[in-house]
Order: C-alpha cells, then sequence, then structure tokens
C-alpha cells in the first residue's frame, strides 16, 4: 500500500509506524515498573510517583521513564524492555544487545547508548527543574524484560526483581516532609500547566531522527556505528546496500 504514497508521506508512515511500535514496547516494560513502585508508594506515602514525565530543556525536550520523590532522595529511572544478553560497563558509550535466533548460525548483534549516559540528561533536567544537586539524586537503569546481564553491571542497573530491594536500602534523609510535599506539588503544576509538551517531544523526535535518502540508490538509509578509528563509536547514515553501495552521511550535519 505504501507504493502508492508520495516518497515524502510513505517515509513519515514508516516513521511514525516505527516510532509507536517502539514506545509500545518501551510502554510495556514501563507499566511493570511503574506498578512495582506504585506497590511502595501505596505502602509508605513518603514516596511520590510520577511517570512519562516530558521536561524542557535547553535543547528542547527530555523524556523521563519515572520521577520518584522521597525524603531519601530524588529516583529517576531508565527503563529497558529487552530480552538477550546484555553487555556494558558504566563508561562505555555503547552497550551491546545479543540476540539467538533459531534460524542463524550466530547471535544478532545491535548496539544502543549506554543507558546510564542515557538517564544522566534526565537527572540533569530534574535537577535543573527541581533546583537541586546530584547528591540528592540517584540514576538508576532497569531491565524490564527478560535480558541476562553477561558483564558485571553497576549498583544503579537493574533487574526488576532487584528494584524496591534497592530504593529501601536508600535510608539517608535528604529532604524534610514539606520539602518533598513542595517538589511533588511543583511537578504537578508543571504538569498541569504545559500540556503540550508531549507533541512538542514527538516532533523533536521525527526532526532529529528523519532517515535520509541514498542519493544513489534512492533507498531510505539506517543508522549505524563506526567500528574503526578515528571513528570508531561514532553514528552514521549508511546506504542499506552496503558494500555495493557505500554511501553515507553525517548525523550531525542531517539533523541541523
Amino acid at each position: 500500500m505504501l507504493e502508492f504514497l508520495a516518497p515524502p508521506v510513505s517515509i513519515f508512515i514508516l516513521l511514525l509506524l516505527g516510532f509507536l511500535f517502539f514506545k509500545w514496547v518501551s510502554i510495556s516494560g514501563e507499566a511493570r515498573v511503574a506498578r512495582r513502585i506504585e506497590s511502595l508508594r501505596r505502602k509508605n506515602k513518603e514516596y511520590h510517583l510520577f511517570n512519562n514525565i516530558i521536561l524542557k530543556t535547553p535543547d528542547g525536550t527530555t523524556q523521563i521513564d519515572h520521577i520518584l520523590i522521597s525524603p531519601y532522595g530524588i529516583f529517576v529511572f531508565e527503563t529497558k524492555n529487552f530480552s538477550g544478553w546484555i553487555f556494558g560497563d558504566a563508561h562505555g558509550k555503547k552497550w551491546t544487545q545479543s540476540l539467538f535466533s533459531p534460524y542463524r548460525s550466530s547471535s544478532i548483534k545491535f548496539q544502543f547508548q549506554n543507558p546510564i549516559h542515557q538517564n544522566y540528561k534526565h537527572v540533569k533536567a530534574v535537577e535543573g527543574f527541581l533546583g537541586i544537586d546530584l547528591k540528592s539524586t540517584f540514576n538508576v537503569v532497569v531491565f524490564a524484560g527478560g535480558s541476562a546481564f553477561k558483564t558485571d553491571m553497576p549498583e544503579n542497573v537493574l533487574k526488576l526483581h532487584e528494584l524496591l530491594p534497592y530504593i529501601k536500602l536508600q535510608t539517608k534523609i535528604f529532604f524534610t516532609n514539606e520539602k518533598v510535599e513542595a517538589f511533588s506539588q511543583k511537578l504537578r503544576d508543571y504538569i498541569e500547566h504545559t500540556p503540550d509538551t508531549k507533541e512538542e517531544h514527538f516532533k523533536n523526535i521525527v526532526n532529529n531522527r528523519v532517515h535520509p535518502i541514498c542519493p544513489k540508490c534512492g533507498k531510505l538509509m539506517v543508522l549505524r556505528t563506526a567500528r574503526k578509528e578515528p571513528r570508531a563509536g561514532s553514528e552514521f547514515w549508511g546506504c542499506p546496500n552496503y558494500p555495493e553501495c557505500k554511501i553515507t552521511k553525517n548525523v550531525s550535519s542531517e539533523n541541523q
């Protein structure tokens, strides 16, 4: 059906469908994390939970899966609903997901941004919004799917069953109950009075990730990660017909 549509329209529809599928997978993981934290919040009213928050940043917007406000600090959660094997460390720019298929003799590997680094932007956005410092915030990554860690992970990278024990371990008091309520009310007021942030955030995602078309083959280019120096680890657009077609484009120049 898409072949009957004008190229710009069909490309936009493909991007939209891909984005919606990705969000559906992500939301299923986020829902499990939210339910787990909510079970704690119902028993202890010191905790205030906010889900799927979009905050404005100097360069646009950023979407935060979960924010938990408590006297014991502000927890900022990034959820990953992944399967397969996960390889990574605290300082690496990229992590690797390895998937096994009965139709292949070897695993399929995908690289993704270090989620600790990804969530650091969210933490900084929360700190700026609430006017707090790094000492009272927790950058937490939760893998909610059926994945298995194949490298030693930092203590703030958790499987779903480790989530509540991790929160309960944090017992140092940073804020009074009055301050916690003030933070929570500020966030509630922001959500109530800025209803257009989700639409703005979606536009930012589409504008920043529109796949260019290969000028030689006319096909939608794919995002790749360079493996060789001097550009190892950097992202670029490559033609899906590689190695027959070796056309590439710089990501940053396409996103400006």
